[in-house]
């Protein structure tokens, strides 16, 4: 009987040790998902400051809708590739802005977080950022690589009107 007893105990025991740690590994995933939803907002409050700044003539384009603003466009699209913590796509975003304020009209201009956007990053194989890529009648017609000024992309693009 006191044997029967002692393996009910340490049964007993490692149930208690077994819900502990799965308890704790229920808590850590919680933690997880209340991380990554914080990355989340983080990234959209990132949206509206910095690299990720969309101007009222600009497109944050995504995944989903780039077929329909860039590859079925017909007509001029300069796309910036950008990633919202890179420091030179933050140097660029006004002068980026300001491109499109000057192209209404004549071209469309579009922004695209590479990472965020991955399947179209990957599609056109951006490897570094910012990466501008000029796309006529939805087929790419120029890339380029690197902080821009203003006027280096209104002349890149106007090559191409």
């Amino acid at each position: 009987m006191k044997i029967a007893i002692i393996i009910i105990v340490i049964l007993a025991g490692l149930l208690a040790v077994a819900v502990f740690y799965l308890q704790q590994d229920k808590n850590n995933s919680n933690t997880e998902n209340t991380n990554n939803n914080a990355d989340i907002t983080s990234n959209t409050q990132e949206k509206t400051t910095g690299a990720g700044t969309v101007g009222k003539n600009e497109k944050l384009l995504t995944d989903d809708n780039f077929k329909a603003e860039v590859e079925d466009y017909e007509g001029v699209v300069l796309v910036d590739f950008y990633l919202s913590t890179c420091p030179h796509c933050q140097n660029v975003a006004e002068d980026v802005t300001a491109v499109s304020d000057e192209l209404v009209g004549k071209a469309k201009v579009g922004k695209m977080d590479a990472r965020a956007e991955s399947v179209t990053s990957d599609k056109y194989k951006i490897e570094s950022v910012p990466t501008f890529i000029v796309f006529k009648n939805g087929k790419e017609v120029e890339r380029i690589s690197g902080e821009k000024s203003k006027q280096e992309l209104i002349n890149i693009v106007n090559k191409h009107l």
